[in-house]
């Protein structure tokens, strides 16, 4: 069997933010409930997803051609047909996200920041964020309340993003997992030729990390 040409998609900012946010958001959750130390960690684990949040955001502006939101945030009617072909169990294969999976990406970049926007200064009868000196008692016990809402609403996406995932994979053929941990995707002829990530240096990557960081610590 002739195997496919593959073609460099996912660039190594990108690929280090995913696992790392994964990492993150996992850490975030497994400490929600914690006290003394483990609250600290948790406290970081927030602070680690606000900074990857905020470098993602910058990265889909300047990044590299399949990191930038203009390239796999695509209109409704196109979603719709992709939708609707997933549905006839014979979605088009995409060099980058799908129309489904580029919203996805959107919808959890915007839940996370959420979150930890609203963790800063939750407030409840045992450990506080940061920031609720801020706000008031009641405002800090509602936003409590939203972050724990904000928490279903994320992993309820998580959950429908795998499910995606494995969806896409089965009916493709194409294993996305392994295509997001070594960068590449298969694809054939002219694809291949346009799928090029193209060059940006990995200096601009980790200036923007570094300001991220800042950020967030700022």
């Amino acid at each position: 069997m002739t195997e496919r040409p593959t073609v460099v998609v996912w660039d190594l900012p990108v690929r280090v933010f995913h696992w790392a946010l994964l990492a993150m958001t996992v850490l975030a959750f497994a400490t929600a409930e914690a006290e003394g130390a483990w609250f600290v960690l948790h406290l970081a684990a927030g602070y680690g997803v606000m900074a990857l949040v905020v470098f993602r955001l910058a990265w889909g502006l300047v990044g590299t051609r399949y990191a930038r939101f203009r390239e796999f945030v695509r209109p409704w009617p196109v979603v719709r047909e992709h939708a609707a072909n997933v549905l006839r169990l014979r979605p088009a294969r995409f060099v980058g996200h799908n129309p489904l999976g580029g919203w996805m990406i959107v919808a959890l970049l915007a839940v996370l920041g959420l979150l930890v926007a609203t963790g800063l200064f939750a407030g409840d009868e045992g450990e506080k964020g940061p920031l609720t000196h801020w706000v008031g008692a009641g405002a800090a016990d509602a936003l409590g309340e939203l972050h724990e809402g904000l928490n279903t609403i994320l992993w309820t996406l998580v959950a429908l993003h795998v499910a995606g995932v494995i969806v896409e994979s089965l009916l493709t053929g194409e294993n996305l997992v392994r295509a997001l941990w070594t960068g590449k995707k298969e694809t054939e002829g002219a694809a291949a030729a346009a799928g090029k990530v193209g060059a940006l240096s990995l200096t601009a990557s980790l200036t923007l990390a570094v300001a991220a960081v800042v950020a967030v610590a700022w």
